[in-house]
């Protein structure tokens, strides 16, 4: 047997977008022009370098059949749960604070392995998630590092996952 090619990879740096998107028309069919409309805030650099957590639990459902000797699962309910952490400067600078106060609805757009700068267009794939935004809490400060806050941004309904921007 033949030594396996290593495929090409992406950097992490420079090539993530995290988007605030108010309103759109069809979450699993988001339109280039949605995601560069009035309203949109580009989050992706207000956000620590640790601090976007999405994470997606998938809850198995087991099945005990009588005298089987192994348990079957099988896919559940999905919880996808996201917080974010971000530079905190109570200015008008504050980016993230200003844009989602508690109570906020409207959708998260993650976009990875494009460069930030490049805007999004049609073919690109993203994650669209609904959110409502909890309360933004002030983080103790630390000795040599920024200020910040952490909030939860309630996911509200479908995730969709990987859905291509539409022109």
């Amino acid at each position: 047997m033949s030594l396996e090619e290593v495929p090409e990879g992406t950097p992490s740096d420079g090539n993530g977008l995290v988007l605030f998107v108010p309103t759109l028309a069809d979450p699993s069919k988001p339109k280039a022009t949605e995601l560069a409309a009035s309203g949109v805030v580009k989050l992706t650099y207000s956000i620590t370098g640790d601090g976007y957590n999405h994470t997606v639990t998938i809850n198995k459902v087991t099945a005990n059949r009588l005298t089987l000797p192994t348990q079957l699962q099988y896919d559940g309910t999905e919880v996808d749960d996201l917080a974010i952490t971000y530079a905190y400067t109570n200015t008008e600078g504050d980016v993230v604070r200003l844009a989602l106060p508690k109570g906020t609805q409207g959708y998260i757009v993650e976009r990875w392995a494009v460069a930030n700068e490049i805007d999004p267009t049609a073919g690109q794939l993203v994650d669209v998630i609904p959110i409502q935004a909890s309360v933004s809490l002030k983080n103790a400060p630390v000795t040599n590092q920024e200020l910040t806050r952490t909030q939860a941004l309630n996911v509200t309904g479908k995730v969709h996952r990987d859905v291509q921007i539409v022109a």
